[in-house]
């Protein structure tokens, strides 16, 4: 009996000793070596368990000790839980950081592609503003500024804004040419037929008396547009 006593008690320490290493705020290599020591101690009180009763005549010191081996082998699988338990939290906890390190490196590498595209952005802008700059230049230098101002506000912001000062028709520009040399501006930029189609009607009311909806018919498409820019261009390279 007293041996049962010894036993059952040293087996109640263990289990007591690997609860509280599983909340101990140790290493967590500590802890999981701690658990495999604990382990083979069960299987070597297990082995001996196993003769100890082989020995006995008493069947109830027999049924003590099944009881006592069954623990043993409890209390064994338990450490070899915990054991695995907290390697899982290691290797969980390095996938979490790596995670990390790569979220942290994809949001950089999406940092720096949207730093190129917004500097590629305002190079196509300011590119296209320049030349639209330098196809307005039959009107009067006011003229211009206002007519830029109101282009620069949709080419930035999509702000459609009716210039400072009223714009006059000029016979050297055309309503045609017009609609070609804001047009081919605004679509390499991006912008919306239809939104074209109103910052035309708003900022040169004078040259679409119609309205808008018969500018919207007027308007050449994106094909026309750009075919008459590289023709352009290809003539300009030629000179």
């Amino acid at each position: 009996m007293a041996i049962f006593i010894l036993v059952f008690t040293l087996l109640m320490a263990f289990l007591a000793i690997t609860l509280l290493l599983g909340i101990v705020p140790i290493s967590s290599k500590a802890k999981f070596r701690t658990m495999y020591v604990s382990a083979t101690l069960m299987i070597l009180i297990t082995v001996m368990t196993c003769d100890y009763i082989d020995m006995q005549t008493d069947i109830k010191a027999k049924i003590r000790f099944h009881a006592v081996l069954i623990f043993a082998i409890a209390v064994g699988y338990f450490c070899i839980a915990v054991a695995y338990m907290e390697k899982y939290n290691i290797v969980k906890r390095k996938n979490q950081k790596l995670e990390e390190a790569l979220t942290v490196k994809e949001q950089e590498k999406v940092s720096i592609l949207l730093k190129e595209q917004n500097e590629k952005q305002k190079a196509l802008l300011q590119g296209e503003l320049e030349w639209l700059a330098n196809k307005i230049k039959m009107f009067a230098e006011e003229e211009q500024k206002a007519i830029l101002a109101s282009a620069y506000a949709f080419a930035e912001h999509d702000l459609i804004i009716a210039p400072s000062i009223s714009i006059q028709q000029k016979d050297t520009c055309s309503q045609q040419d017009l609609m070609y040399f804001v047009c081919s501006a605004f679509f390499n930029m991006g912008k919306k037929r239809n939104d074209i189609v109103s910052f035309l009607y708003k900022v040169f009311p004078i040259y679409f008396p119609a309205g808008e909806s018969v500018l919207a018919k007027k308007m050449p498409g994106v094909d026309k547009v750009r075919e008459r820019r590289i023709k352009e261009e290809t003539e300009k390279k030629t000179l």
